[in-house]
Formats: structure tokens, C-alpha cells, sequence
């Protein structure tokens, strides 16, 4: 019996049968799909309760970086913070370091030597879907991710990492078929790899990405990137996942 990223590791590369289609098809949504900017103004926030505050960090891809909002309040580590805030009572900082179009490669080279050397309770990390469209492969994503973690572990000494689940993509409204399956099968390879390697580590938690449906009300008008809504949702899986553990 095989495991389950083997399974889907199968099953990503028997997709590339198809590579010509997926090609045309690439070329023709990278052309007709809006182009939206990340979100405007300070990447970092403050709710306010009792000390000590709560310090949490996003790192990742262009959902992180807000990218189709009309402020970093409505992310994801900004709504996660409101309601960790709510739950403890404490105070709760965020900030983000974050940018669109970064792999997990990208991300340790380009954004963690610029991520602050100071700790901090939680670091989010969003990544995956840059990952699928570039055909990462399993184990060079899970070498990635933990040079990442190592690289974080040693500049801002997390409590608890935690890695979302890579999106869902053969539910984005944007990607017409096949190609939406080939890279949703790659995306539930990466978050099968992404499960196998947290499960190695006692800092690290996986938090799957439970998005049903190819509901527009859930992304922003380029069928791509996580709107409001989405974020929200986001969030409250996240919170429900870390109800206690902080």
C-alpha cells in the first residue's frame, strides 16, 4: 500500500501527459486575468488588551501581502490576531514580510534576511501556489521549507510555526480545465509533503486549507487571490486550529 504523498506524487506526474494543453491554457489566463496590486499601506498592526502581547508574523506568497485588498487589516494574520486577541485577552501584534510571485526558494533568499531579529510567538507561512505553477517537486519543497523553518527558528525564535495548506487550485475560478486539475493534483502533492515534514517537527504545525467549492465569493475578481471572505475563513480555520495552543 502506497502513502499518501507517494500516491499524489504519482498522480501530479501522470498529469504532465497533458503538458501542451496546460501550456495554451497558462498562456491564455496569465493574459486575460487582472493584474491586481498588493494591498496599500503599513504591514503591521495592534489590537490592544492586556500584556504581555501576542507577536505574530506572516511570511509567504502574494495572499500574504494582500494582494486584490484595500488594506493589510483585512489579511489573514490581521483577522487571526483580532480573534486571538478576543479569545486571550491579550494585546496582539502582527506584521507581515511578504511578497507576490515567491517561491519557497524566493522566500529564503529574498524575504527572510529581511525579517526582523526579534521574537515572536507565532510565524504564518503561506506558500505553495507559486511553488505548483513552477512544478516543484516533493522533496525540493520540503527541502525548502525546512531551510525555511531553520532560517526562522534562528532570527526570530518562534513559539510555533505554523504551515498553511496549499491552496485548493483546482477551485480557483480563473484556471479553466484541465488545467485547474493538473495543478490542484500538484497542490495536494505539496500539501501532502508539507504534512509529512510537520509531522517531523515538534515546532511546526500543519493547518490544512478546507476551501469546498469554486465559490467566487471567496476571491477577489481575478478568480485567483483570496478576497475578504476568504481571508476571513482563513482565519477562522486557523483559529479554531489554535484554540488553546497559545
Amino acid at each position: 500500500m502506497i502513502d499518501t504523498l507517494t500516491g499524489w506524487r504519482v498522480l501530479a506526474a501522470l498529469a504532465l501527459v497533458g503538458a501542451p494543453a496546460y501550456l495554451l491554457q497558462g498562456r491564455r489566463v496569465k493574459r486575460n486575468t487582472p493584474r491586481l496590486p498588493e494591498a496599500p499601506g503599513l504591514r503591521y498592526g495592534q489590537i490592544d488588551g492586556e500584556q504581555p502581547p501576542l507577536r505574530l508574523l506572516a511570511v509567504g506568497e502574494s495572499p500574504l501581502a494582500g494582494v486584490g485588498l484595500d488594506s493589510a487589516d483585512q489579511t489573514v494574520i490581521a483577522g487571526l490576531a483580532e480573534r486571538l486577541a478576543r479569545q486571550s485577552g491579550r494585546a496582539t501584534n502582527w506584521s507581515i514580510v511578504a511578497r507576490g510571485g515567491v517561491t519557497v526558494a524566493d522566500t529564503c533568499d529574498q524575504l527572510l534576511p529581511q525579517i526582523p531579529e526579534r521574537s515572536v510567538d507565532l510565524v504564518l507561512i503561506g506558500l505553495g501556489v507559486n511553488d505548483c505553477l513552477q512544478l516543484t517537486g516533493a522533496r525540493g519543497w520540503q527541502a525548502g521549507l525546512a531551510t525555511l523553518f531553520d532560517g526562522l527558528t534562528e532570527r526570530c525564535q518562534p513559539g510555533r510555526i505554523v504551515l498553511s495548506g496549499v491552496p485548493p487550485m483546482q477551485h480557483f475560478p480563473a484556471l479553466p480545465q484541465p488545467l485547474a486539475g493538473m495543478l490542484g493534483l500538484r497542490a495536494r502533492m505539496l500539501d501532502a509533503a508539507s504534512a509529512e515534514l510537520a509531522a517531523s517537527r515538534s515546532d511546526v504545525i500543519h493547518a490544512p486549507m478546507n476551501f469546498d467549492g469554486r465559490s467566487q465569493e471567496l476571491f477577489c475578481h481575478d478568480g485567483f487571490h483570496p478576497g475578504v471572505r476568504g481571508h476571513q475563513l482563513w482565519a477562522e480555520q486557523l483559529t479554531e486550529l489554535l484554540a488553546g495552543d497559545l
